[in-house]
């Protein structure tokens, strides 16, 4: 049976709010309401299950930094762990005990890396991973895990990755190149006409900033991947790559600084742990595809720190008015020409926008876009995540490492509705900022609606002493009939001694769900520390509704998962660096 649904990472719900909006009109936070005692929120307790000091659970001998996942395909549910190792594990949903565990296969004498959050299909988890040999990565490989039988699956003989495109100059060609790509996003799976199996889409940039380093997107067709519909003759796996993406096309990649991303040269790596965001258009799909640090030329169809739109195929036109954009500058792109591209969107300030300036000056005397390079402020550290407005309005919110959040027609890229900073540069004249290239934003934002408006919440961090960080939620609203930011509450108070003491690194990715007597949505995030901290805010009015310690630091940039009342999150034990899952009941008597 031919399957055309989508299955969705992002989910809608509606909530009403209450006094806290007319506090936020007069200027009253809502920490103050609930100091005077009104609108007191329900709170949960949270109640730890595993690990205990009686039962420790499973350790790791590594981290855990791709995402968990939850299997449902048995009857009782089953954490799946995919240590970057190279393990793939199975822990009793209840318990922590080891159902199960498999190794990614890998060549004899090499070991296997595992980043890359997997995904399930149905009762089979596959998973992307590269294998390396005395510390350099040799290949990159996709195998499939049958769930019931808990084994490889057979029917699908491991993948080994390779690809060539031409230049886009016709000067040579761009080849694949194992030790320089590095696959960190998310594996993502969608159903198309025609497609018994569907197609998945595995993407790739850098683990750091060494050239030759591209962005990198493969297209694998399930059903040819699949041993039983393989073409007689013609058994190699290899025939299920049915099409390859290639973000900044150059055959060379020639660099005098230090690091391989402040020229702006190549690049492009698609990396963000979200991982690229596929929803549907009319009976197929379309993937909105994020890329990082690099060079912006469309002449020479380089499309790094931008989104790029694409269908099924992978093929790219960025639709940019070709007279608008002919000399195109990739120092300081005609705005006219960006605000043309359909299929393309650049990032840029507002008229009304102050230019960034980090304390270090290292920005004074450049371009916004010269910026964003030197600074690793890559736009395709987040994925975007898509609203449709009752208005009628389809828009895009794609937050970027400087701090910035964009507002983007979704259905013509070039329009960008609004931007708005939402959390301050790194750094002061007397307060350095410890880690620079992390930028201020690294995650996904989460969505939810409050009296018919949209809302996301997004994790900002700042790595110095100085600055208020956490969650910022934002609503969408209508201004003289455009999309618009408008500031909706920001966790903990940025007032308050704890804003400028919490979220100093890159904190869990959110997660959402419904909790409590009153189904209220609420905004789970973990802060990561010796002891990280488990947070969860209300959206409605931004109340803290649970806090709990974790017995390890927890894991950035990894999603926690909820399942029914009980609560999953990656983690591990400063000192040891065991890797291990924690997990706790909410408590919401």
């Amino acid at each position: 049976m031919t399957k055309t649904a989508i299955k969705f990472t992002v989910r809608h719900f509606s909530a009403a709010i209450a006094i806290v909006a007319v506090a936020s009109i007069v200027g009253i936070s809502s920490a103050s309401l609930y100091s005077a005692g009104l609108n007191q929120p329900e709170y949960f307790k949270l109640e730890r299950l595993f690990p205990t000091d009686t039962f420790p659970s499973v350790s790791f001998d590594e981290s855990i930094i791709a995402s968990p996942l939850l299997d449902l395909s048995q009857q009782k549910p089953r954490v799946i762990v995919p240590a970057s190792n190279g393990i793939i594990a199975a822990l009793d949903g209840e318990t922590g005990a080891l159902d199960w565990q498999i190794n990614a296969p890998t060549p004899e004498g090499q070991q296997a890396q595992l980043i890359s959050t997997p995904v399930i299909i149905g009762n089979k988890l596959v998973i992307l991973y590269q294998c390396l040999k005395k510390g350099v990565r040799t290949s990159h490989r996709l195998a499939v895990i049958d769930l019931v039988n808990k084994q490889l699956d057979e029917e699908f003989p491991v993948l080994v990755l390779s690809a060539e495109k031409s230049a886009a100059d016709g000067s040579g060609t761009v080849r694949f190149n194992p030790p320089t790509a590095f696959s960190h996003s998310a594996l993502k799976h969608a159903y198309t006409p025609g497609s018994e199996l569907g197609y998945l889409y595995a993407a790739f940039g850098n683990a750091g900033d060494e050239q030759p380093y591209h962005g990198w997107l493969f297209e694998i067709d399930m059903d040819a991947w699949h041993v039983s519909r393989q073409e007689p003759g013609n058994e190699s796996a290899k025939q299920a790559i049915t099409n390859v993406l290639l973000t900044t096309p150059e055959a060379e990649c020639p660099v005098t600084q230090a690091y391989g991303n402040q020229e702006m040269i190549c690049g492009g790596g698609i990396w963000t742990p979200s991982g690229l965001q596929i929803y549907p258009s009319g009976d197929e799909f379309e993937l909105f595809v994020p890329t990082g640090n690099g060079q912006i030329d469309l002449d020479r169809q380089d499309y790094a720190n931008t989104i790029m739109r694409l269908k099924p195929g992978l093929e790219f036109d960025a639709g940019c008015d070709a007279k608008l954009c002919a000399n195109f500058n990739p120092v300081n792109p005609d705005k006219a020409c960006m605000a043309s591209c359909k299929n393309l969107f650049i990032p840029r300030l507002q008229e009304t926008d102050a230019s960034l300036k980090p304390a270090t000056g290292d920005c004074d005397t450049k371009s916004f876009w010269e910026c964003l390079a030197w600074m690793d402020y890559d736009l395709g550290s987040s994925a975007p995540v898509k609203v449709d407005m009752k208005s009628g309005h389809a828009v895009l919110v794609q937050p970027s490492k400087d701090g910035g959040v964009y507002l983007i027609d979704a259905e013509h890229l070039g329009t960008q509705y609004d931007r708005l900073q939402i959390v301050d540069v790194c750094g002061t004249q007397t307060d350095e900022c410890r880690f620079g290239w992390m930028g201020m934003i690294v995650t996904q934002p989460v969505l939810t609606a409050i009296d018919d408006d949209p809302v996301v919440v997004i994790p900002t961090f700042v790595a110095d002493k100085t600055h208020p960080a956490g969650l910022v939620a934002l609503k969408i609203v209508l201004e003289e009939g455009l999309p618009k930011f408008k500031r909706f509450w920001q966790f903990p108070d940025p007032s308050s001694p704890e804003s400028v003491q919490t979220f100093r690194s890159h904190p869990s990715l959110p997660i959402i769900n419904m909790q409590g007597k009153n189904g209220n949505a609420i905004v789970w995030t973990v802060d990561i520390g010796n002891n990280g901290t488990v947070y969860g805010v209300r959206i409605k009015d931004g109340a803290l509704v649970a806090k709990q310690t974790l017995k390890g630091a927890g894991r950035p940039l990894s999603a926690p998962i909820i399942h029914g009342n009980i609560l999953y999150v990656a983690s591990i034990m400063p000192g040891t660096n065991k890797a291990m899952m924690e997990a706790y009941r909410i408590d919401t008597e």
